[in-house]
């Protein structure tokens, strides 16, 4: 219990010492915001104190220590925007146990914003097409300190291609590099049945594409969550999931007011682990969802598969999320 005081202690400082640097702008790199995962997102993306597969990479590196599994990969994909083809994100995360040191884990990210056109300067007129993209790297280490108490870290390097220089009028790239780390403790009390969890995300420096005066900071954040397994046994499993997410960037300049927190909650049902049904609320003021998630999973023997519909913003249709996984 003194570790785990002493790691929490760790993190609030951390979290203290982010809001000061704190900016008044937009969070580069976009796909930070994307939570990857079907199965998080049929539980309103309420995962920060469950996950025990590769993507907690993600959502709480220190997932990976209590995974329970040896090896396991999983693969996501989700149109972003449904009826556009082209802007989707892609997601695929590995995770093995290794004796004697821990857990190791690599993930990568894949978000297009599509084809772009290009026009000439001071002229609507299109001279070309571009492509807009970001890539995003990472990997991820998790030990446990006691039986009930693990610690992750997962460091990402940030690409982000937005136009080339022949259609920035001889002003430069429009892309830019950074780097940054998430760190998390996950807490299992009563042989897991009850686990508090939290992360710090995206703690790194700035991005800028063509004016390092313009440069943004990342989209870093704070999350804290709990789940409950209300009743566990050979043939059923529901559990109940609990989040709070607070933004370490201020965006005063963009909103009348932001409060930057996000509040989730998920529960999830499983048969035989056949198949799982799965719902959740996202309450995102700023971001103006307020609207419940559904999900199914399927699996057999090592496999499984899972989809999610998800909630956006008013006015926008409501996409899927699909991702596959394998345990060895």
């Amino acid at each position: 219990m003194k570790r785990a005081l002493t790691i929490t202690a760790v993190l609030t400082v951390l979290v203290a010492a982010t809001c000061a640097d704190a900016q008044v702008s937009i969070g580069g790199a976009q796909s930070l915001y994307i939570q990857p995962g079907a199965r998080p997102a049929g539980m309103g993306d309420c995962y920060t104190s469950v996950a025990d597969d590769a993507s907690a990479c993600y959502w709480n590196p220190a997932g990976l220590a209590f995974m329970p599994v040896r090896k396991n990969l999983i693969l996501m994909h989700s149109e972003l925007v449904p009826d556009w083809g082209d802007v989707y994100y892609e997601y695929a995360a590995f995770a093995q146990k290794v004796e004697g040191l821990g857990t190791l884990a690599g993930s990568i990210t894949y978000l297009t914003y599509g084809e772009q056109v290009a026009t000439e300067e001071g002229s609507p007129d299109p001279v070309g097409t571009f492509n807009s993209y970001e890539v995003i790297p990472s990997v991820a280490y998790a030990t446990t300190l006691t039986e009930n108490i693990a610690l992750g870290i997962n460091l990402k390097f940030i690409w982000v291609d937005l136009a080339p220089e022949s259609v920035t009028f001889g002003q430069g790239e429009g892309s830019g590099t950074t780097f940054a780390g998430d760190m998390g403790v996950l807490y299992r009390i009563g042989s897991g049945r009850l686990s508090i969890g939290t992360v710090i995300q995206n703690v790194g420096p700035k991005i800028a594409y063509i004016d390092e005066e313009q440069s943004d900071p990342l989209p870093r954040n704070w999350k804290l969550g709990s789940s409950y397994k209300i009743f566990h046994d050979e043939m059923n499993q529901l559990m109940a999931s609990f989040e709070y997410n607070k933004s370490l960037v201020i965006y005063e300049d963009f909103f009348d007011l932001s409060t930057g927190v996000i509040l989730n909650a998920g529960m999830e049902y499983s048969y035989y682990s056949l198949f799982s049904l799965r719902a959740g609320y996202v309450y995102d003021e700023d971001g103006e969802i307020k609207d419940f998630s559904y999900g199914l999973g399927l699996k057999y023997k090592d496999w499984a598969f899972d989809v999610a519909s998800i909630p956006q913003a008013e006015g926008l249709k409501r996409p899927f999320r699909f991702s596959l996984s394998a345990s060895f």
